[in-house]
């Protein structure tokens, strides 16, 4: 039937995009994006001319893919997939015929596990907290874990999260990931209390990985 490729993209640094996955944006029929302005930036940076369409998430894939043998599925920045409604397409396509094929790179949960000192040789992710509905019994189920936490968090929920984890799971030790790979990357190690603190004095700027220790 055709393939679909899982393209990994910079999540941050343009130039940490792999060889490979230069070489299949240029070979694909059609790239389905996140958001086609972020995309046509990176591929206008590597002189990649293709056909862009947004990925509309829901519980189907929103651009039309008939006709297309080739595709390859990016988000605006790591792994599709990962935190990310980019399954939806994945199955859809799947039960289509088409052969799923990953080409793997850059991502803001390895990133961090990475530069952590944390022992992570067991985790429990769980990608973005609840925006509203549900953040209570999130935090409480998080506190129980038995191995370390890891969260995304964006910039203007940053502190309410913090809040809210330190009331749910007490002054546990942590570590802060931002802006990964970026000028400004910056990894905070400490307790709760203090994170709070920082943040609160300092604001709080940039994409975030939070690893909560058990």
């Amino acid at each position: 039937m055709g393939k679909l490729y899982i393209i990994a993209m910079p999540i941050g640094n343009l130039k940490d995009i792999t060889l490979r996955a230069m070489e299949v944006l240029k070979s694909v029929d059609v790239i389905i994006a996140e958001d086609t302005r972020v995309t046509r930036k990176l591929l206008s940076h590597y002189g990649i001319s293709k056909h862009v369409l947004r990925h509309i998430y829901g519980k189907t894939y929103g651009p039309p893919v008939g006709g297309y043998k080739n595709i390859a599925l990016v988000t605006d920045a790591g792994t599709p997939a990962i935190s990310d409604p980019g399954t939806n397409l994945i199955h859809d396509l799947y039960k289509k015929g088409f052969e799923i094929v990953s080409v793997p790179g850059p991502s803001a949960l390895t990133a961090a596990i990475s530069v952590s000192d944390i022992n992570l040789s067991d985790f429990l992710f769980l990608g973005f907290p609840p925006s509203k509905k549900g953040r209570k019994k999130f935090f409480e189920r998080l506190a129980k874990s038995e191995f370390p936490v890891i969260l995304f968090e964006s910039p203007h929920r940053v502190l309410k999260t913090l809040h809210e984890l330190h009331d749910a799971a007490g002054d546990r030790y942590m570590n802060i990931c931002r802006e990964l790979t970026k000028v400004y990357e910056e990894v905070f190690r400490g307790n709760l209390s203090e994170a709070i603190f920082k943040y609160e004095n300092e604001g709080a700027r940039g994409e975030f990985v939070i690893i909560l220790d058990a």
